[in-house]
Parts: C-alpha cells; sequence; structure tokens
C-alpha cells in the first residue's frame, strides 16, 4: 500500500524533544482515548503549522467554539469523532505537561489547496489554540529564521515525527500518567536525516514511480515545483503516515534548526529512488504572515544551543582553519 498524502520516521531514531523547537502532535479524543492524528510546529505563541490534508475532516463546533474531528463512516460521511487537541515538546506522548496541551478554536487552510489532493500543492494548513505556549517555537525560512546553506557538510537536513517506523507498521499503545489511553505510530519523537534531492532527479523519480504503480490516471498533470516544495530522502530514511504536517529543517550545531518544509506526501516509505516531498515554507511566508501576524524576523537566535550529534569529521571546539 502507498502512503500518499499520508505522510514515525523510517530508519531513524529517537529524537531529543529540545531539539525539535515547538513540535506538535495533533490529537483527536474519544472518550478516554486520545489518538495521534499528525506533526505540527509551533511559529508563534497563538499559532501552529501543519499540512492541510491534516485538518480536512476537522470541524468547529459552532457551540462550543472548539475544533472537533471528524472521520467518514463506511458511506463516506462525516461523523462527529471526538475533540482536537493539540500537544507541544513531548519527547514521548505518555508524558504530556498539562501546560503543554491545548484545544484549538480556529484552522486556516490555503486557499490553493484542493482537498482531497496534497500532491496537487498549497499543502498548508494554519492552527489557532486557546491559550499561550510560552515554550521554544519553530523558526521558519524567510520569515522567522534564515536557513543554512543545504549544500555544506556541516548541514543536516532533518524530519521528526511520531510515525511509522516502518511501512506497515502498526500502532503503538500505552496509558498516560491520568489513565488515559494514547494511541500512536510511534509513541516516542523520531528523527531522521533526509538529504535533499534535486529537482530534475525528484521529477524523474516520482514519474517513474507513478508509471510503475500504475498511477498515471490518478496522478494526471502531478508535477513538482521546486519553488514551492522540497524533494528529500534517497531511500532508507523517511517520513511516512502519521508525519504530515511535522517539520523539515535544516541545522548546523552551531546555529541550530531553522524549518524549511513541512511533511506532505510520498509514495511508499523510505523506498529507494522515492523521495518525500515537503511544502517549502519561505514560499509562504507572505501568506503566513497575513494570517497570523507575525512580524518577519530573519536573525532571531536559536533559544539554546542544540545537544544533537554533530556532522561526521567535527571533533567539539575545532574548526578548519582553511588550506
Amino acid at each position: 500500500m502507498l502512503a500518499l498524502a499520508t505522510a514515525c520516521v523510517i530508519g531513524g531514531r529517537e529524537a531529543n524533544p529540545e531539539d525539535w523547537p515547538g513540535v506538535v502532535s495533533l490529537q483527536s479524543q474519544q472518550g478516554r482515548n486520545i489518538y495521534h492524528e499528525c506533526g505540527a510546529a509551533m511559529i508563534s505563541a497563538e499559532w501552529a503549522l501543519t499540512a492541510a490534508h491534516c485538518v480536512e475532516t476537522i470541524r468547529i463546533d459552532s457551540d462550543l467554539g472548539r475544533a472537533v474531528q471528524y472521520l467518514p463512516d463506511g458511506r463516506g460521511e462525516l461523523k462527529r469523532f471526538g475533540p482536537l487537541q493539540l500537544v507541544v515538546g513531548a519527547g514521548t506522548l505518555l508524558e504530556t505537561p498539562k501546560d503543554a496541551t491545548f484545544p484549538v478554536d480556529r484552522i486556516v487552510m490555503h486557499p490553493g489547496y484542493e482537498a482531497g489532493h496534497a500532491e496537487l500543492g498549497n499543502d498548508l494548513a494554519l492552527i489557532h489554540i486557546v491559550g499561550r505556549w510560552d515554550g521554544p517555537l519553530s523558526r521558519l525560512d524567510g520569515l522567522t529564521g534564515r536557513s543554512p546553506d543545504l549544500s555544506v557538510p556541516e548541514t543536516e537536513v532533518v524530519v521528526a515525527g511520531y510515525g511509522n517506523t516502518e511501512e506497515q507498521g502498526s500502532q503503538e499503545e500505552g496509558f498516560n500518567r491520568t489513565g488515559r489511553h494514547v494511541s500512536a505510530p510511534s509513541l516516542a519523537l523520531m528523527e531522521g536525516i533526509v538529504p535533499p534531492v534535486d529537482p530534475q532527479t525528484c521529477r524523474q523519480q516520482i514519474a517513474t514511480l507513478i508509471d510503475k504503480y500504475g498511477l498515471d490516471e490518478e496522478f494526471a498533470g502531478v508535477s513538482i515545483d521546486p519553488a514551492l516544495q522540497i524533494c528529500a530522502g534517497t531511500g532508507g530514511t523517511d517520513s511516512c503516515q502519521g508525519d504530515s504536517g511535522g517539520p523539515l529543517v535544516a541545522r548546523t550545531w552551531a546555529d541550530g534548526p531553522v524549518q524549511i518544509g513541512v511533511v506532505s506526501w510520498g509514495l511508499g516509505c523510505a523506498r529507494p529512488d522515492s523521495p518525500g516531498i515537503y511544502m517549502r515554507v519561505s514560499a509562504y511566508s507572505g501568506w503566513i504572515a497575513d494570517v497570523t501576524g507575525i512580524e518577519p524576523d530573519l536573525d532571531t537566535p536559536p533559544a539554546h544551543h542544540p545537544e544533537y550529534d554533530r556532522p561526521a569529521g567535527r571533533e567539539t571546539g575545532t574548526e578548519d582553519a582553511g588550506d
């Protein structure tokens, strides 16, 4: 089965949430059960950024003014499932501080997004929380941060999430401290390095896969626009189901992470020559600023010095002095 437009991290490792400022688990609730649905990232005290396809079936309850998840029944009709909540900064979904859990009262999908077709692009949405998140935020390339040069060895391009750790992975389950049953593809936050793939190669690989899987009719007219999308992942490590909407960052040990993309879609997970497709956040910085009121600040320093491993060949306190 293809992981299309629903893209834990496959081939990754357990992540330190401090290395992922503002990382979010978007969750639905039903009774005492909690279900991880998608990823996202807090980009201001009141707004999170995710993928539009993650919120297609969410509605705002007119009486309560809160977001509710609806799911299709056997006839394809949407039925109320339960309230939506947003949890920030969790290393494991079994331990989520109360002050990091928020209801949602507004969702703004990009006006160019076509429902049910993440592969056609504009796959972005903004989520407004009830309350304020006073913790670290994801710095957005082109709005509140500057991406480092992706071509130099010191830069890692990395994705994180609570999604599948294998393409046909099953749900992980457990009970949190309040006794609620929690279900997610991965209860732990995972991360994986996904090298960028140049646009021409990406287009060729996607076209080959569309033909190989017999998706020519379904994907008629689909193309990768490098101005709006990023291709990343050369096989072995990839985002997958449950990671959709989560952050793709470029980071250096010295300067910390800057979010350059949002997990959108892919054909399979971690398959050779099958890159993941991410929305390029810098291309949408104007729209994000208009909706959220975030003021551009490209020189915001990171909130902390990250603790993740340095790229191979770099030793603590040493730099190449040149030839």
